[in-house]
């Protein structure tokens, strides 16, 4: 049985024990109050932060395209019609290939028209042709025979002339005086314009074998027997005369002896006079004449060499004019055939049947039967299903974690049950212009991701979304990014503790679209509230409001160097 005093203590050292949980309850909310806080007055979501390996990504949609594809373009210079064209989403087999299966078939009436007019051209540029080419043929025999006429003509005048003066005179005369009139070396300028003093050279011992030295001799030798008929005349007169002074002979035999020597002395007379004048005038006047004749010839050599070279510069000018016309009309020709036989345009290899260029078109430029395409404009694209690529539009603020071998994730909008895998290929130098024309506010970079693996549900066009590894994290603590705030410049986060709630300044690291790294501050294992406490939220608001009214320092971000998550109600980079 219990005592009333035992009692008594009991309910002393219940009533102490009760004080005392008062006081150290009193003591915390002190502590509490002093740090800041209010009683948290229920219990708050909390999330345990973990430590574990973290991704970076950048995750940004884009559509599916092959990595190799054959654009099939207009040939046809200028505009044309689509007169017939395959269905979009034909499956072209090996088998259409080789039967030569007809994609798309243009108007050609124009071309045609064009054709046999050009057939005209193309005609009369190669008479044309042919005509310069046989003139050209005619002109270089008739050059050939003028010169070989031209040349016999020099070739007899230097025979005709050492004919004349001998060969030895010839060639010594020829080598003083040239035919350009020039005068040797060693030798003086005996003539003037154009003469040659050949009286010089009437003498046999000068003269060679030739008509000159003959004619001299036989006029010399003429002289000669003159003298020797004068002188015997004249004895014979002499004697006659002394007879007829004896009467031994009669007046008619002296005036006959006396006629004798008359006709003895003017032979002699003419045959000086012959002999001078031969050496004075007919020599030289002979000699130069045949000179003249030589030098004549080599200048109607020259003549014709200049007038031959002049001529055939002439035809063969005429020739390459109508060779150029001819291969400018052959290629017009050639091109204009072709162009007609682009018109139609066969099956090149298997593959899917894409309009134009396979991106998004505008009206203007749909691909139909009827429409009108210009050259050089895509009307059908058969990319190669087996290697296929996501092309997506990275934002500028991302631009710098994507690099080309970067592992990717990536979901087909149509099989989101799928995850295929990849890798960066190319990343843009420039940002997407068409993009910049929409938004000019805009800059993404047009990045091309290759696809691993082929599948033959995955077609081109199709919306996807692709998530890039930018950085790999082996070991990091963790917790949501929507834990983190930003108060008076602190980085700082709530943690749950044995005594209630602390708000601890912490030092973040990267982040990703769900985490961030916490590299100080907080450690793996302690709870973090998932949002401010009641008493603290309305103050957090408030700065915030705050600071996105005064503040113009931009949110840190990895880019500029600077840790910690993207402000509240931001997207993480």
């Amino acid at each position: 049985m219990i005592s009333p005093r035992s009692g008594f203590i009991n309910r002393r050292i219940a009533f102490r024990l009760a004080l005392l949980g008062v006081l150290v309850a009193a003591a915390v909310a002190a502590v509490s109050y002093m740090r800041g806080f209010g009683p948290d007055r229920g219990q708050a979501a909390t999330f345990t932060a973990f430590s574990g390996p973290m991704e970076i990504t950048v995750l940004e949609g884009g559509s599916i395209e092959a990595r190799d594809s054959l654009q099939i373009k207009s040939e046809v210079q200028g505009q044309t019609r689509i007169l017939s064209l395959i269905e979009e989403g034909y499956m072209i087999t090996p088998e259409d290939v080789e039967n030569k299966l007809v994609l798309v078939e243009l108007d050609s009436k124009e071309l045609v028209d064009k054709q046999l007019s050009q057939e005209l051209d193309y005609q009369n540029s190669l008479a044309a042709l042919t005509e310069a080419t046989e003139q050209y043929e005619i002109q270089l025999n008739q050059n050939e025979s003028d010169i070989t006429a031209a040349e016999l003509e020099v070739h007899f005048a230097r025979m005709d002339l050492e004919r004349y003066l001998g060969e030895t005179l010839a060639a010594e005369l020829l080598t003083v005086y040239r035919p350009d009139g020039a005068v040797g070396e060693g030798e003086s300028a005996t003539r003037g314009s154009g003469l040659i003093e050949f009286s010089q050279y009437a003498h046999p011992d000068k003269l060679g074998d030739g008509e000159a030295r003959q004619k001299l001799r036989k006029l010399e030798d003429e002289l000669v027997l003159a003298e020797e008929e004068v002188g015997l005349a004249e004895t014979k007169l002499e004697g006659a005369k002394r007879l007829f002074d004896r009467e031994f002979v009669t007046q008619t035999q002296l005036d006959n002896d006396q006629m004798a020597y008359n006709r003895r002395v003017i032979a002699h007379q003419s045959a000086r006079t012959s002999h001078e004048l031969f050496i004075k005038y007919e020599f030289p006047k002979e000699a130069q004449e045949l000179f003249s004749a030589y030098e004549e010839s080599l200048r109607k050599l020259e003549r014709v060499e200049k007038l031959a070279h002049s001529k055939i510069a002439q035809a063969e000018a005429k020739r390459n004019s109508a060779e150029a016309r001819h291969t400018l009309q052959t290629r017009n020709r050639d091109d204009l055939l072709r162009q007609i036989d682009m018109c139609v345009i066969h099956a090149p290899r298997p593959g899917l049947v894409v309009y134009g260029t396979g991106e998004q078109r505008m009206r203007s430029d749909a691909i139909e039967e009827g429409a009108t395409v210009r050259e050089r404009q895509a009307i059908i694209t058969i990319p190669d299903m087996t290697a296929m690529a996501v092309r997506v539009q990275v934002h500028e603020s991302f631009v710098k974690q994507v690099r080309s071998g970067q592992a990717a994730r990536i979901r087909v909008d149509a099989y989101p049950e799928e995850q295929l895998s990849g890798r960066v290929h190319r990343i843009a130098v420039l940002p997407d212009a068409q993009s910049r024309w929409l938004n000019p506010d805009l800059r993404v970079y047009s990045t091309l991701i290759h696809i691993d693996g082929v599948y033959d549900w995955l077609k081109p066009g199709m919306s996807a979304e692709a998530e890039i590894v930018a950085q790999e994290i082996p070991e990091a603590v963790q917790v949501p990014v929507h834990v983190v705030h930003m108060e008076q410049n602190e980085t700082v986060c709530y943690v749950q503790g044995h005594f209630g709630v602390e708000r601890r300044t912490v030092k973040t690291g990267a982040f990703n679209i769900s985490f961030v790294q916490i590299l100080d501050g907080l450690e793996a294992g302690e709870s973090v509230l998932l949002r401010p406490p009641d008493g603290r939220r309305r103050d957090v608001e408030k700065e915030d409001e705050s600071q996105t009214l005064f503040d113009t320092e931009p949110a840190p971000s990895p880019e500029d160097g600077r840790s910690g998550p993207p402000p509240a109600g931001g997207q993480p980079v």
